[in-house]
């Protein structure tokens, strides 16, 4: 997700917790519970139970917490690796170099996903190069701006921060205040009062509300810089109440940066085998000989299959068709299953179609509709952090790059444990991704290239030659052209957070015999944090404990089953 303009709240300990739209403490939860379990399972399990479409964090999590239970799923996953949109690509010539191709970043208050962090020892550190800390060049309109680290955003972009500040700042501090002060009746209350006023608001219609003295200069310099820390014209369309939950959950707050990856909470490829510790590796179910086994050591994780249909409805058993690497298909009886996909993708696999019964009717329109979002992102391994050499040849090399050309947002990445230097040359979404998609990674990193050196002439001599278009420094992905997710992540237009809301509770399908068909949906896009890893915990959490009251097991009190619907969109 780009980086959302904030201003700091009273309190710089204050960690907005639980998420602002259910109020639910999973860590409670888990704290609670013997074990730290879920629950218990049922007697004299079937065979196959739980089939989980999708090895993303969103599978991951709901395979790893059924297994912890005794529960032994089968995860199919369409694309050759496990990660889904965690996604941390180790360059070949130098492994320990990395380029994070989905989420990057991430705020303390996704506090289930910093769980996992404690439980699988993934060590936090280093900083990301946003713009503002770090020596950042913003290029606008033909003009350069440097702007020092820690001083005032440059020329219009200072106006334009105090002038965001004052209009989204008492918002923030009036929600923000009580739940300080631990009253959750009016941090509910203020809520459904935003929601009201805000529910089918576009983000530039909110602008222009609040800030009434900005014209068309205003509006362009902040729809491509923002203020001077990446440009939002390409979000101005979506819904104002997700940009606001954004804000007030605290998701741009305090971000951290994994030195090793965020691949290493589904899958770690990078650290040494003795400290792996991941969803796919971490062994947490007792066999019948007393020995603890992973889902890796079980074997139940299935990659390169491609889930083409999934069938069910009220009174049945689903089943799940799937093909191994376009082979003939293969149709597995379950007693339950968890979608743990893109929205999109769940349209491809025919769940919307007419004639399925896995999902109701009111969830087919969610599916359908919630607006998914384009990115994508560049990067090139450099020979050495060359930002970071201060004594001739080169001179002061600003880390960071935001302008108004095609390139728009470029960081340099600073990985410990390598000499090389890894740069984001590009990250773009929605909009500026688009224009990206017929240019091919070869002549797309030479336009990049010349732009950059031209905006920022400290920046000549410093990014590699390639003329390979199968050079391994350099790395490129469209989501919204990667098979199996055709998008990089949710986030609502106006007046789609009722449909977002349907999608969200479809677990509790689980609590009613007359609507449970045994097919649930989990993920970043069904969540309210869409774009968030912490989303898809939630989701796949929501999920797993729906499989387990299906089957027959049993969640202990207060359960994520025990989520009511809090606000009336």
């Amino acid at each position: 997700m780009a980086h959302v303009p904030n201003k700091p709240t009273a309190s710089s300990s204050f960690v907005p917790w639980p998420n602002l739209d259910d109020l639910y403490d999973y860590i409670a939860y888990f704290e609670a519970n013997p074990k730290k379990l879920l629950g218990t399972p049922p007697q004299n399990l079937p065979q196959n139970p739980v089939v989980i479409v999708g090895a993303g964090p969103a599978g991951m999590v709901a395979a790893y917490e059924l297994l912890r239970v005794g529960i032994v799923p089968i995860v199919l996953e369409a694309s050759n690796r496990i990660g889904g949109r965690n996604w941390s690509y180790q360059f070949p010539n130098d492994l320990t170099a990395i380029a994070e191709m989905g989420a990057m970043r991430f705020p303390p208050s996704g506090e289930v996903l910093f769980k996992y962090f404690n439980d699988f020892n993934i060590s936090l550190g280093g900083t990301f190069p946003d713009p503002g800390k770090v020596l950042t060049q913003l290029y606008y309109e033909d003009q350069p701006y440097l702007w020092e680290a820690g001083q005032p955003a440059p020329g219009p972009f200072e106006q334009i921060n105090t002038d965001w500040g004052n209009f989204i700042s008492p918002i923030v501090e009036k929600i923000q205040t009580p739940w300080k002060n631990g009253d959750m009746a009016m941090v509910q209350a203020i809520w459904q009062e935003y929601i009201g006023a805000y529910k089918n608001m576009s983000f530039y219609q909110a602008l222009a509300q609040g800030i009434p003295a900005w014209g068309e200069e205003e509006f362009n310099a902040f729809g491509a810089l923002g203020v001077g820390s990446g440009g939002f014209g390409p979000l101005y369309e979506i819904s104002f109440l997700e940009l606001l939950r954004i804000i007030i959950n605290g998701w741009e707050d305090g971000q951290v940066f994994l030195p090793n990856g965020i691949s290493q909470l589904t899958y770690d490829t990078v650290r040494k085998p003795l400290e792996n510790k991941s969803f796919y590796t971490n062994p947490v179910y007792k066999n019948s000989d007393g020995k603890m086994q992973s889902l890796q050591d079980l074997g139940k994780v299935f990659v390169n299959a491609q889930v083409t249909g999934i069938s069910g409805g009220v009174g049945q058993n689903p089943q799940v068709t799937y093909t191994v690497n376009g082979g003939p298909p293969i149709t597995i009886d379950c007693r339950s299953v968890i979608v743990a996909t893109t929205t999109r993708s769940m349209e491809f696999m025919g769940m919307t179609l007419p004639g399925s019964t896995a999902v109701n009717q009111d969830v087919k329109k969610a599916i359908r509709n919630v607006h998914t979002t384009n990115s994508s992102k560049m990067f090139v391994r450099t020979p050495t952090k060359f930002w970071k050499i201060v004594s001739p040849p080169f001179p002061t090399i600003p880390q960071t790059i935001q302008t108004d050309e095609l390139p728009r947002g470029v960081y340099t990445l600073d990985y410990p444990n390598t000499e090389s230097g890894v740069v984001l040359i590009s990250y773009t979404w929605e909009d500026d991704s688009s224009k990206l998609l017929a240019l091919n990674t070869l002549d797309r990193y030479n336009l990049f290239k010349q732009i950059i050196t031209t905006i920022c002439p400290a920046w000549k001599g410093c990014l590699p030659e390639i003329t390979d278009p199968n050079d391994t420094d350099l790395i490129n992905i469209d989501w919204e052209a990667e098979s199996g997710y055709y998008g990089a992540f949710k986030l609502n237009y106006p007046g789609q957070d009722v449909e977002v809301q349907t999608a969200y509770y479809q677990f509790l399908t689980a609590n009613d015999s007359t609507q449970d068909t045994g097919v649930y949906l989990a993920g970043d896009g069904v969540s309210w944090s869409g774009g968030w890893t912490e989303g898809a915990m939630h989701t796949g959490l929501n999920a797993a404990c729906a499989v387990i009251q299906r089957l027959g097991g049993t969640l202990y009190p207060n359960s994520p089953l025990t989520q009511e619907i809090l606000y009336a969109y």
